[in-house]
């Protein structure tokens, strides 16, 4: 209860500046609410762009696949109420009253962008900070609390360092990236 305690504090801390910054509630609605499609053009413009491309795809695509898969298991047994349905609160976009824990934006985000930073070897860091902000911007709306969003960015990161270091290793994926559809 002490962690709950001190992650509603938190989240309490950040809510407090909700409409105080239009610009920056304007700013949090676009990461929160339509971010994550730049991140879908990103991986189809990675697949249009070059062959090599089509392999951090379809690996962005496996472990985002993978991590969705473990949030639904993690769901079963974790439920937790948002925090517009718990507290009285300044909620800059709607949202369902469905599960708060674990945040799918920021497991989304960080799977994809951290993919994305490890095939293109750390050269584009830029965006792990773009999956900062939508993880944040989650806070900021009103429909994760903050251990929510971090729950989601470990579960992301983990994904994407077990995907991209370990099951890509696999003979099994290994044959499937062999095809022609993803060589020159």
């Amino acid at each position: 209860m002490v962690l709950q305690s001190i992650d509603y504090e938190i989240f309490q801390w950040i809510n407090s500046y909700v409409y105080k910054y239009p610009f920056l509630d304007k700013m949090m609605i676009f990461f929160a609410e339509y971010a994550q499609y730049i991140l879908i053009v990103a991986l189809l413009v990675l697949w249009i762009t070059n062959k090599e491309n089509r392999v951090t795809v379809f690996q962005a695509l496996f472990a985002c696949s993978l991590a969705f898969t473990i949030n639904r298991v993690i769901e079963l047994f974790f439920y937790r109420d948002r925090p517009f349905v718990s507290h009285h609160i300044k909620q800059l976009v709607d949202h369902t009253a469905n599960s708060s824990f674990p945040s799918d934006h920021a497991t989304a985000a960080f799977v994809i962008t951290v993919t994305i930073w490890l095939c293109s070897r750390g050269n584009t860091f830029m965006w792990i900070i773009f999956g900062m902000g939508i993880a944040f911007s989650r806070i900021w709306v009103g429909v994760h609390y903050p251990l929510d969003v971090l729950a989601g960015i470990i579960l992301g990161v983990c994904t994407a360092l077990l995907v991209h270091y370990r099951i890509m290793k696999m003979n099994l994926i290994n044959k499937i990236t062999s095809y022609s559809l993803f060589q020159k």
